[in-house]
């Protein structure tokens, strides 16, 4: 029989499910066996401890062996004497040989010069004050240039020769050729300020009579080449409201950044390098001023105007130019703090006014600028001095005070004591520039001589140029107006020390001449500039006798303004005490020409009735500067020469307390409380405290309570001042 012939692949077809799953099972119990049944596996593999003893007694065998074997001969490295080469690698220069198929090729130093960063303010503060300025009267336009200057009238002496003497007003025409027009650009408030200033009322105040009227001078317009130092300079007091910005500028770092970006081994070859030539030559570490931009705000930070350039560099030229050289004196903490004397970082304080200075001869307080500044050579650290005296305290704030980098800086230098404050070998001034507090006085002449001075030992640093961490910034903003909120910002300007020079990495680094800060720094305050008028309350009047007010000078304002009113408000009035910090005043109600004043005047007893406006034109007393007589007078009441009190001129010119334009006023719109009689014939009064309601020209209603303003200490302090203040003009002691 023949065998039948096996057909596999029908046999997998019907049967190879169950020959799939044999396998799987064989293949399962083989491997079963291994891992459990085989030696040393599974069931056969031992205890857990078993194994632990092994691998303790194993561990502890290579420890005894690292504690107690030592090495052997064998163990030694192989001696080397005599096996290695002498290799002379002195003449081996890597770039002589072709390695670049082998590794990268070595890059060679890049000495080009790079723009450097330029630094920004890290701190900043702002405070505002109102100023007396001291100025000169000029006629810019006049040919030549006239100056107003004194002569006594008692004694007529011939004016000395200006031979051989210096003559700081000789070269304004030169200086500045254009006159004050070429300056103002068309800006309403440097016209406003070029109307105060440019255009000095002569006629008024020459009119302006006082009490005991006595001019000592006879005034008179000279050239200003024939000006001369003996001679005694007509001097006019023009108040001035002002912001004071002063900042920290990281001064160290960015002498450090200069090095670095120009390629430079030293601070000192920083300090030394110039750029330019000839009249635009200048040193390449030159600070060219603060950018500085200005936003209006409201009282919560809201901005009503978008940042704008308040053109605070144009507006301070027209004030410098009038009170011309020298400066206000800058407190001599700060000398270390501003190398170059703050050249490019701070704008120098106009001259305040004082009397005393005003009477001397020669430029106001150029003696006191000879001892100060100009006896120190350029780059001398001036040691802390003592406050000034008491008669000339300044009303100038000390800003920097506020500043905590500055503050440290102040105490390294304290304590390093150097001698010399690094700063850039070359210096030249540039006469007019708000920037630069070095302006030297402009001479046909050779250079001012400064005085020598010997240097003194100090610290660890007193043979080296000192660096200061921190330098001073300022700005000063002439434009602000009072009531109102302001945010700046600044940024600082320096010279490119690329300019124009050919080792430079790219072409476009030599192309400006300035560089700037990349970013703003931001006042983190907001600055508000105070009001000027204040409307209270008070009746001063109340409790004083008939004898009370007939003890004050007769002649003066405020007797005539109790006298007058001494009998009780009307039912429908309320008494308004007045203060107002007024920057000039009219002479009458009917001349319009304005009178410069800078001072508090105070409005002691003012009654306003129902629906009138609050403010109002008050005669009052009020020092005003007379320099036809070199000296503070009260002017007297425009009157009949025969009208006298008690044998004496009545003093007193009217001061406007009201708001300009006049609807911008506050309307008085109701109040309640005060002395009264509540029943006919009875002598029991209600005596509360009167509170008032007045209408802003906002919409808004503002409400005073006498109570309250009869005890405002800073109304009571600031009234006792006025009032001291015009007793010792009365006197003749008010000299400042």
């Amino acid at each position: 029989m023949s065998r039948k012939e096996f057909d596999m692949k029908q046999f997998l077809l019907e049967k190879g499910e169950q020959v799939g799953l044999g396998v799987a099972v064989t293949l399962m119990v083989l491997m079963l066996i291994l891992s459990l049944f085989m030696p040393n596996q599974g069931f056969f593999s031992g205890s857990p401890a078993a194994k632990a003893k092994e691998l303790n007694e194993r561990t502890e065998q290579l420890e005894t062996a690292l504690r107690t074997n030592q090495p052997k001969e064998s163990d030694l490295p192989e001696t080397r004497e005599g096996k290695l080469i002498d290799l002379d690698t002195t003449l081996l220069l890597p770039d002589n040989y072709p390695t670049g198929t082998w590794f990268e090729p070595r890059m060679k130093e890049d000495k080009s010069r790079r723009p450097p960063k330029i630094y920004n303010v890290e701190e900043a503060v702002a405070k505002v004050a109102a100023v007396p300025i001291d100025t000169y009267l000029f006629r810019f336009n006049a040919k030549p240039p006239s100056i107003l200057v004194l002569e006594d009238k008692g004694r007529k002496v011939a004016a000395p020769s200006n031979t051989g003497r210096m003559n700081p007003f000789a070269p304004l025409q030169r200086s500045m050729p254009g006159g004050m027009g070429s300056m103002m650009p068309n800006n309403p408030l440097l016209q406003r300020q070029q109307s105060l200033l440019g255009n000095p009322n002569l006629g008024a105040l020459n009119s302006l009579l006082g009490a005991g009227n006595n001019p000592e001078y006879e005034a008179k317009w000279i050239p200003v080449d024939d000006w001369n130092e003996q001679q005694l300079t007509a001097h006019q007091l023009l108040p001035l409201r002002m912001a004071i910005i002063a900042g920290s500028f990281p001064y160290k770092k960015q002498l450090e950044e200069h090095m670095h970006k120009l390629r430079l081994k030293s601070i000192d070859a920083v300090l030394s390098e110039t750029i330019g030539e000839g009249d635009k030559q200048s040193a390449a570490f030159d600070f060219r001023g603060v950018e500085v931009e200005r936003m209006e705000v409201d009282a919560n930070g809201k901005p009503i105007s978008n940042w704008q350039d308040p053109q605070l560099k144009e507006s301070y030229q027209v004030w410098l130019q009038h009170t011309y050289y020298p400066f206000q004196s800058e407190d001599p903490k700060y000398a270390s703090v501003m190398p170059n004397d703050g050249k490019g970082l701070v704008m120098p304080l106009l001259r305040e006014f004082h009397a005393s200075q005003a009477k001397a001869p020669g430029l106001s307080g150029m003696m006191m600028m000879m001892g100060g500044r100009s006896s120190l050579a350029p780059g001398m650290a001036r040691p802390p001095e003592a406050p000034p005296a008491e008669e000339n305290k300044t009303k100038y704030p000390d800003v920097a005070a506020e500043l905590p980098k500055i503050k440290e800086t102040l105490d390294k230098l304290r304590e390093a004591q150097p001698n010399q404050i690094a700063q850039p070998k070359f210096q030249k001034p540039n006469f007019g520039d708000p920037f630069d507090p070095r302006v030297a006085l402009p001479s046909d002449n050779a250079a001012q001589p400064q005085l020598k001075t010997t240097p003194q030992p100090g610290g660890a640093n007193a043979e080296q140029s000192y660096v200061p961490d921190y330098v001073l910034v300022r700005v000063v903003d002439v434009n602000v107006e009072p009531g109102k909120f302001y945010r700046y910002r600044l940024k600082i300007k320096m010279a490119n020390p690329n300019y124009q020079r050919s080792d430079v990495a790219s072409p476009e680094y030599k192309e400006k001449e300035t560089l700037e800060s990349s970013e703003w720094y931001e006042l983190p305050q907001i600055v508000k500039v105070p009001e000027e008028t204040f409307y209270y309350v008070v009746d001063e009047a109340r409790g004083m006798s008939m004898r009370d007010i007939r003890a004050l000078p007769l002649e003066s304002a405020q007797y005539r303004l109790l006298r007058a009113t001494a009998p009780s408000p009307a039912s429908e009035q309320v008494v308004f005490q007045f203060h107002r910090w007024v920057e000039a005043t009219q002479l009458s109600r009917k001349e319009t020409e304005r009178i410069p004043v800078g001072e508090w005047a105070v409005a002691d007893r003012v009654f306003v009735a129902r629906g009138e406006y609050v403010g109002r034109k008050v005669n009052i007393d009020i020092p005003i500067w007379k320099y036809t007589q070199n000296t503070f007078i009260l002017p007297a009441e425009v009157q009949k020469p025969s009208a006298r009190a008690g044998g004496k001129v009545p003093t007193g010119i009217d001061v406007d307390f009201g708001q300009d334009p006049p609807e911008n006023n506050l309307i008085l719109v109701d109040f309640e409380g005060g002395s009264r009689l509540p029943v006919p014939n009875s002598k029991t009064t209600d005596d509360s405290a009167i509170e008032v309601l007045m209408l802003a020209p906002d919409g808004k209603l503002l409400a005073r309570n006498s109570a309250k303003d009869t005890n405002d200490k800073e109304r009571i302090d600031r009234r006792n001042e006025v009032l001291k203040r015009i007793q010792e003009v009365r006197e003749g002691k008010g000299a400042e």
